[in-house]
């Protein structure tokens, strides 16, 4: 098993869009901090995979993942949940392209996925928790 925290603030992985200009094609992304918080998640995956002195595998693998989003002035203390944006599945996506080609192959290996997202609670470091886990 595999365990790292990417501390700040998580960004969805917004839809792309593609249009032919001179002669090539270019795609943009829909969140243009969705770079940097791949880069991020990529940098702590390097971290991670150095530490324990583990290339990429090429098994099945099962992710979970737990957000913890910056909490609104707007939203009583006492919840956790709230069904806002970003969503979910965004979120992860990131994750996934975030990890791929260093802790995975590729991301159809991922077999199993495990999701959560809430809002921090007081002292709470926002980010996302991974954790990936090698299947026999």
């Amino acid at each position: 098993m595999i365990s790292f925290f990417v501390a700040g603030e998580p960004a969805p992985k917004g839809s792309t869009r593609s249009f032919y200009t001179g002669g090539k094609v270019i795609t943009t992304n829909a969140n243009r901090r969705t770079k940097d918080w791949e880069m991020r998640i990529a940098t702590e995956a390097q971290a991670c995979a150095a530490g324990t002195g583990r290339a990429h595998t090429d098994k099945a693998v099962r992710i979970v993942a737990r957000f913890v989003l910056i909490r609104p002035k707007s939203l009583p203390k006492k919840v956790v949940h709230d069904i806002k944006k970003p969503d979910l599945d965004k979120l992860i996506r990131a994750v996934l392209d975030g990890i791929t080609g260093i802790l995975v192959r590729d991301d159809s290996q991922l077999v199993d996925i495990r999701a959560t997202k809430q809002y921090a609670q007081a002292n709470e470091q926002h980010g996302v928790l991974i954790e990936l886990e090698e299947l026999p």
